[in-house]
């Protein structure tokens, strides 16, 4: 069953990733602060009907690493258009930068951010992927983030 939110979601996002990698309509490259890296999206998770979290990320490791973030955007008053037709435009906002908490450990920073969730009783938890291949450090961290609603 597609709700209206999903569908708006899935042009919202989907459609523009497979067309030139943008995130809300704006080019993702151009967040690129660091030469020979990128920043991405790897999660998202409905947090009520019309409102989203998403996390956002570069893809570097320890001391390179720069920006791993959680944003919030609403679909609220949005309307679908078809391909081809002007999509509308969402409005990001930071909901918690993710860095200090990765730092925390005093270990290597781990570039794969890869798992958001936020549970029934709305408390958040994000997790990493260490791939398991020869160059990673075979780590996953799992973190308790606290309360969505109190995330800053």
């Amino acid at each position: 069953y597609l709700t209206p939110a999903l569908v708006l979601l899935g042009l919202v996002m989907f459609v523009p990733l497979i067309v030139g990698f943008t995130y809300a309509f704006q080019d993702i490259r151009l967040l690129n602060p660091m030469a020979g890296g990128w920043v991405g999206l790897s999660e998202i998770v409905a947090i009520d009907d019309e409102t989203f979290a998403v996390v956002e990320r570069d893809n570097q490791g320890g001391p390179d690493a720069t920006l791993k973030r959680i944003y919030e955007f609403s679909i609220t008053g949005l309307t679908p258009e078809p391909q081809g037709n002007v999509f509308p435009t969402v409005a990001k906002t930071l909901k918690h930068d993710l860095l200090p908490g990765l730092q925390a450990p005093n270990g290597w920073v781990l570039d794969k951010v890869e798992g958001l969730a936020v549970a029934q009783d709305g408390k958040t938890y994000l997790v990493t992927d260490n791939d398991g291949v020869d160059d990673a450090t075979g780590e996953t961290q799992f973190q308790r983030l606290g309360p969505y609603d109190q995330l800053q």
